[in-house]
């Protein structure tokens, strides 16, 4: 019966750390992705075409996203068209990248010029990205509550209350 209940609280335990560990990769693209989209801006100002700023994006973007971006490169290299690259390259990012390659998608089918578009985009990013540290920073005083009370409490236990105990006692003349 213990057998039994120590792998049933084993499997939630490997539940709850893998959801952890998707929960924290997501965290992470979602921060990496302003980066990339200032990169691209930059390639583009710089003179590069879209899809060269995508290779570009493939050899400097943050190390979790730039598989991504080397394998879109690789699609447009062997002669998939560049929306259908980048739809692909939407689909394997997540959510996070939508608003980019919208923009991209867009400049390829209607040839408007997409840096402006892209600037703005990476401000936004990067207030959302700092919005979302604020909201972390102002989380962790609570997090770090139990702990400090575990930890502090203990200390207080022993160092303030048993002495004032153990003189009070002494002075009733009662033995322990």
């Amino acid at each position: 019966m213990i057998v039994v209940f120590g792998l049933i609280a084993l499997f939630f335990l490997w539940r709850r750390a893998k959801k952890r560990l998707f929960e924290r990769q997501d965290r992470a693209v979602t921060d990496a992705f302003p980066d990339c989209i200032d990169l691209f801006s930059a390639a583009l100002r710089a003179g590069y075409s879209p899809a060269q700023g995508i290779s570009f994006l493939g050899q400097h973007a943050p190390q979790i996203l730039r598989l991504h971006f080397i394998a879109a490169t690789r699609r447009i290299d062997e002669g998939e068209r560049f929306s259908e690259a980048i739809r692909r390259l939407q689909s394997e990012i997540g959510p996070v990248s939508q608003p980019m390659c919208e923009v991209l998608i867009a400049g390829d089918r209607l040839g408007i010029p997409v840096e402006n578009l892209l600037f703005q985009l990476g401000n936004e990013a990067r207030t959302n990205r700092r919005r979302r540290a604020e909201t972390q920073a102002r989380q962790l005083p609570i997090q770090l509550s139990l702990p400090l009370v575990m930890c502090t409490l203990p200390s207080f236990i022993i160092l303030i209350i048993v002495p004032t105990i153990a003189g009070t006692l002494s002075q009733l003349n009662i033995t322990v």
